[in-house]
């Protein structure tokens, strides 16, 4: 079957660093993913919530397996949506529920670009994707995204604060509101949805969320593909392969949902040198 690609919608991603598709999953598939999301939130230990009040919660797909989020890894509308953006190989790297409780506070700005070692993190060329599935309606009230378009690729005065936000437990236990990665940052927009719609992003895009301002929990669901592993550089498949092969649980994970996910399992069997990991940009980006 010939795939048609969205040309508006793939400029728009290499360009900004994202796009949105309305209605990608069926109510029946938001119900399931919803009693998903709070299964495994229900087993999570409580200073996981403290840690990361940012966030609310970042909880692994492998750290309590549901055979529901292996669907939605390989969930056919999802991969066509890939296809549609000229992607039809698309291989996994990782998956979260990160949900965000009634009346919490905003998620601190960063971007998660891993390869800026690497000179491909400096150009338009598709390396890693968020997929960020939306489980209720969401927007500025209860905690939408927010995203600097273009940020990544141009540097932008968020960049300079390097990986603190990640690190810094005041940040994360959003117990430093003053903090300059918890404001409002210059060229913002909200990125408001309707359950079921999907969010795709570069990894290097700066984002955030809004507080949840509403009496509700806020959940969204993301998994990061690399599109295109295939036409990655050597160094790179090899880095990837590496770091996801080293983890028992990936592995596990790997071996329990094979019928279902291996055709998106990236391998790399040749003999170059792993490019190192980094996640703070260089100065070539400006």
């Amino acid at each position: 079957m010939t795939t048609f690609i969205n040309k508006e919608k793939r400029e728009q991603l290499i360009d900004q660093g994202f796009c949105v598709f309305r209605q990608v999953l069926p109510t029946e598939m938001i119900t399931k993913l919803n009693q998903m999301s709070q299964w495994m939130i229900d087993q999570e230990e409580p200073e996981h919530f403290a840690r990361n009040r940012s966030q609310g919660c970042i909880i692994a797909y492998f750290k309590f397996p549901h055979p529901t989020f292996s669907q939605l890894i390989a969930y056919p509308e999802a991969l066509a949506t890939l296809a549609k953006l000229g992607f039809d190989d698309p291989k996994v790297w990782s998956g979260y529920v990160i949900s965000k409780p009634a009346y919490s506070p905003q998620l601190y700005w960063h971007q998660d670009g891993v390869l800026w070692d690497h000179s491909i993190s400096y150009s338009k060329q598709p390396q890693q994707y968020f997929l960020m599935y939306y489980l209720v309606d969401t927007n500025r009230h209860n905690g939408c995204l927010r995203v600097i378009p273009g940020s990544h690729l141009k540097r932008h005065v968020l960049h300079d604060l390097g990986r603190s936000a990640h690190q810094d437990d005041g940040v994360r236990r959003a117990t430093d509101l003053k903090h300059p990665a918890l404001q409002a940052a210059e060229g913002e927009i909200d990125v408001e949805v309707q359950a079921g719609d999907l969010v795709i992003g570069d990894a290097r895009l700066l984002h955030s969320s809004h507080a949840n301002q509403s009496g509700q929990r806020r959940t969204v669901l993301t998994i990061w593909y690399w599109p295109a592993y295939n036409q990655l550089p050597a160094e790179v498949q090899a880095l990837i392969s590496d770091h996801i092969s080293s983890s028992p649980d990936w592995v596990r994970w790997v071996e329990e949902t094979s019928t279902t996910t291996n055709h998106l399992i990236p391998i790399y069997r040749g003999g170059k040198p792993a490019v190192s990991w980094n996640n703070q940009p260089k100065n070539s980006l400006i």
